[in-house]
């Protein structure tokens, strides 16, 4: 939650508070300066001077300012000036505002305590400094409550923001950690595929274990490239991301999971097109579920489709293996993707199939192109 405040009060810099409380403290004691001496009480005017003016810096000593103004005012009644609790309220609405509340509560405790003790020295009787000193007590605890409102309000806003500040880089860390899974984690199922085939035959088929170690080769290379090219895109715009990583680079993946024996028959729809967001959803839909194939399956046979039906993207990946929940080895895969496929108001199903084999299915609200809205 975001502090809302008047236009004019969110451009005024400290600076500039301080300015204006330098006016209104030079206007405050010319009036009560002008009512003392039209009253020819000139003893009250030094005292004036003393409660009010150095309300000018408030808000850079509100302790000290509060003090001396307090000393002020309670001393005032003795010399016929009564009227000097606006000036103290002033000065204790800056404690309340800026100070801890414990300074904050002790401040009003002695504010109400001295004004309640000179109204009564100067009023002629208790009816009079009853009426004085209720009135006075009611000015100064209301600017206390405003400057304790003010101040919890502003530390509300600014914990907020402090929140907000950890939820997104809990969020954003937990992207990085996604993009980097899905990236590492299929190619080191294709690795380990082919390292288990390389070291099964390489007593007895040499030539076909060099093959398996030139694929581990390649594949490694081909992911220590992508992962620098997905860190690289991770410090840059999500939209760029997203563009590289589409429709297009499906057959990348069929060839992938093809060198670790899985046959992928890739069926995506002519003329298919959809925004770069939601194609790095099928793509990552995708990527994952071949992973998954590769790890639980066992050498078989896969069907990726990606088709539209109405106003819906529709992409499945379906196997005829042993039908073993993905999710079973403790992976963090079938969750990724239900997470992807929900931030676009999708839905996701994973699960065996009845005649064998274990299918993924999302379906995706096809969104508008940039032409079309």
């Amino acid at each position: 939650m975001v502090e809302r405040r008047p236009l004019i009060v969110r451009r005024l810099r400290p600076g500039h508070w301080v300015a204006v409380d330098a006016v209104a403290a030079v206007v405050l004691a010319a009036a009560f300066c002008a009512a003392a001496w039209l009253a020819s009480q000139y003893a009250t005017i030094p005292l004036i001077a003393v409660a009010c003016l150095p309300l000018a810096v408030r808000r850079l000593w509100p302790l000290p300012v509060f003090l001396l103004v307090l000393a002020a005012t309670a001393v005032a009644p003795l010399t016929g000036w009564e009227e000097g609790y606006p000036a103290l309220a002033v000065a204790l609405h800056a404690v309340a505002l800026l100070e801890p509340r414990r300074p904050a509560a002790v401040a009003l405790t002695a504010a109400l305590t001295l004004t309640g003790v000179g109204q009564a020295v100067a009023s002629a009787s208790w009816a009079s400094a009853l009426s004085a000193c209720g009135f006075a007590w009611l000015v100064l605890g209301l600017a206390w409550t405003v400057g304790v409102a003010v101040r919890e309000q502003r530390a509300h806003a600014a914990r907020a923001v402090v929140q907000s500040a950890q939820a997104a880089a809990t969020a954003e860390r937990l992207r990085m950690a996604r993009e980097v899974h899905d990236v590492v984690a299929h190619s080191m199922s294709l690795i380990s595929m082919r390292a288990g085939i390389a070291n099964h035959v390489a007593d007895t088929h040499p030539a076909e274990a060099r093959e398996a170690l030139t694929l581990i080769e390649d594949t490694s290379r081909s992911a220590q490239a992508d992962l620098r090219r997905l860190l690289g895109l991770l410090r840059d715009d999500p939209a760029d991301r997203e563009a590289y990583y589409g429709l297009a680079s499906l057959p990348g993946l069929v060839a992938g999971a093809a060198s670790a024996e899985v046959t992928v028959d890739l069926y995506v729809e002519p003329g298919l097109t959809v925004t770069d967001g939601l194609a790095f959803v099928v793509y990552r839909v995708v990527q994952e579920s071949l992973t998954n194939v590769i790890k639980h399956a066992g050498p078989t046979r896969c069907r990726v489709a990606v088709s539209t039906y109405g106003r819906e993207l529709l992409v499945e990946v379906i196997d005829d293996g042993r039908g073993e929940a993905p999710g079973c080895s403790g992976g963090h895969g079938l969750a990724g993707m239900r997470e992807r496929v929900a931030m676009y108001g999708g839905t996701f199903s994973a699960g065996p199939e009845p005649g064998g084999g274990f299918a993924v299915r999302a379906r995706l609200p096809l969104e508008p192109l940039e032409g079309e809205r």
